[in-house]
């Protein structure tokens, strides 16, 4: 095992915080540094999902095998309600959870101070309301810095509500440009909002128009409303290591480019690159071996979505809907099938053309 001495962490998010985790547990000194007041404060207790698709694995399993207990609130979910443009739903159904639910935050019960205390107990150092630049800090530094560009974006509201719980997305352009919109209660709490891949100045207005859409399938009971807003970034780096300096999560653009179900990215970013600094192994190889085959076809899933429109969400829906467990075929989607591999160098010219490709250790 190599000793690589102190390594400083910029930002206490999931990607910083699993190889602080990783790191720690080896006795080697961490520091993370984190410029608000607390971890997840840029969240406001919205739920995410932990995706459970692109691999056979539980993710509660894999979670475990990267050294990380999901000792925080979630919530297995192994039904959806899909929504086609003309707002007819079509309820899908997995065998094993599709996904689990989290919060975000800095709520006791969120994702991020589950993994704040998991890393406290490892002996991780914190410095809180510390704004620092990565270049002036001494190597090796592992920078999760979080979106650096906008490639979609979030606007929405979290809520007290009476509605069951459930997950609704809706699929159709005119309330989430070739994205989509979701609402998810959760024990008497809500997450109402409008994803979008285009327009990003109409992001409210698109919100207002899915709120609408929403009521009209029943759910409109909220109230105690906060608003949020949130964007990704999907612009995958030249390099992911600058110097001893390493980028994970989405400060290397480790995202999915399809959907934005990036935790799973961002907690094996972390990880990989602790493994890195523990082994002297390159950091872009095992990101190269662990993610190509999922970043090539989400980079094709994209440019097929893209190309949909209201007509082609409706095909999907339905595809979707036709029967057996929607797990497997989430994962069909979402694995390098042979039209994956004829479509991949259309979508990446697509990509690099749009900016949002320029690394090739990750993708070739």
């Amino acid at each position: 095992m190599v000793t690589p001495g102190l390594v400083s962490v910029v930002r206490g998010g999931p990607s910083g915080l699993a190889a602080a985790i990783a790191l720690a547990r080896q006795d080697i000194p961490v520091t993370v540094y984190e410029q608000h007041r607390d971890v997840g404060v840029r969240f406001h207790g919205d739920f995410q999902g932990l995706e459970n698709w692109t691999s056979e694995e539980d993710v509660l399993s894999w979670l475990a095998g990267l050294g990380i207990a999901l000792d925080c609130r979630y919530r297995p979910t192994h039904e959806v309600t899909l929504v086609d443009p003309a707002l007819v739903p079509a309820q899908v159904r997995a065998d094993r959870p599709l996904l689990y639910l989290v919060k975000r935050g800095s709520d006791a019960d969120s994702l991020d101070s589950c993994l704040r205390v998991q890393a406290e107990t490892a002996g991780v150092r914190f410095e809180f309301g510390r704004r620092v630049d990565p270049g002036d800090l001494p190597e090796p530094v592992i920078v999760a810095t979080g979106p650096r560009g906008t490639q979609a974006v979030v606007a929405g509201i979290v809520a007290e509500t009476s509605h069951p719980d459930q997950l609704v997305v809706i699929a159709r352009d005119s309330l989430a440009p070739k994205c989509y919109a979701y609402c998810i209660v959760w024990r008497g709490r809500a997450t109402l909002a409008a994803a979008l891949a285009r327009e990003f100045h109409s992001a409210w207005q698109c919100f207002e128009r899915a709120r609408a859409a929403f009521a009209i399938l029943g759910l409109s009971e909220f109230h105690h409303e906060h608003r949020f807003g949130g964007r990704a970034n999907i612009c995958l780096r030249r390099q992911l290591v600058q110097a001893r300096r390493l980028y994970v999560g989405e400060a290397a653009g480790l995202q999915d480019y399809l959907l934005g179900f990036g935790l799973r990215y961002a907690l094996l970013s972390g990880h990989l690159a602790a493994r890195s600094l523990l082994t002297g192994e390159p950091y872009a190889g095992p990101v190269s071996r662990c993610l190509r085959e999922h970043f090539r076809a989400g980079f094709v899933n994209r440019l097929l979505y893209n190309q949909l429109g209201d007509r082609g969400y409706r095909w999907f829906i339905r595809w979707m809907h036709r029967g057996g467990d929607v797990r497997q075929r989430a994962r069909r989607v979402y694995s390098l099938t042979p039209l994956h591999r004829v479509l991949w160098p259309l979508a990446r010219a697509m990509a690099r053309r749009d900016g949002c490709l320029d690394v090739r250790e990750t993708t070739r």
